[in-house]
């Protein structure tokens, strides 16, 4: 596994490495200190996850180099490390296509958990957004509470679970038009209605609750 790390922070960089090293078996660390140097690494060598501070210098810097970076490279897990615990931020580099989000302040466990689940696709999504979102659909209790998929699904139709399954393992709305065959005009209609049926505002608050069901794991469902 090839891991860059991007951050301005020497130290931060420099414990990062280690931590890792001393993790896992088989690992190369590359570090970057600037944005533009670190596209450059992903230019010319097979990086297989990054981990990015939010707030970098160079190439717009901040959430634009984060929409960047997953816009220009979809299928590479990027993990933002950041100082910041604020909530818009979390859910701000979520949308953009993060695989995770993990604070600084947060026990490097977490970081692990957050790598695990990007190397297989999957999103993470950190207990400080949950406890951020009061607004998230009564559905999210149901769940929580219990409730199986079946109770969910009957609220959305097949399409819609599948959607909702792509979204929870971090897919787009171009990525899931192709997997399915469909329009991307189509899915972006049958996200709007899955959203309303079960009353949430955001993809972030779908991926939460594809988590919570277990969509990142169950196998295709279609029509």
């Amino acid at each position: 596994m090839h891991v860059l790390i991007v951050d301005d922070h020497a130290f931060v960089c420099v414990g990062l490495k280690a931590t890792l090293q001393d993790e896992y078996q088989n690992i190369d660390v590359t570090t970057s200190d600037h944005g533009d140097t670190a596209l450059v690494i992903l230019a010319r060598e097979n990086i297989d996850l990054v981990i990015v501070d939010l707030f970098m210098p160079g190439s717009g810097g901040g959430f634009n180099f984060i929409a960047m970076l997953c816009e220009s490279y979809p299928d590479l897990p990027i993990i933002v490390l950041s100082a910041s615990e604020n909530p818009a931020h979390i859910r701000k580099c979520l949308d953009y296509g993060a695989s995770g989000f993990v604070t600084k302040s947060a026990p490097k466990d977490a970081l692990f958990e957050a790598i695990s689940r990007a190397l297989k696709g999957e999103k993470y999504v950190p207990e400080s957004l949950r406890e951020s979102m009061p607004d998230v659909a009564k559905v999210m209790d149901e769940v929580d509470s219990g409730a199986d998929i079946d109770i969910i699904s009957g609220l959305v139709t097949k399409r819609q679970m599948d959607i909702l399954r792509h979204i929870t393992q971090g897919r787009s709305n171009k990525q899931i038009a192709r997997d399915l065959d469909l329009s991307e005009n189509t899915v972006k209609v049958h996200v709007s209605a899955m959203l309303r049926a079960l009353g949430l505002t955001n993809r972030t608050q779908a991926g939460i609750l594809g988590q919570k069901l277990g969509l990142d794991e169950n196998s295709e469902m279609t029509d």
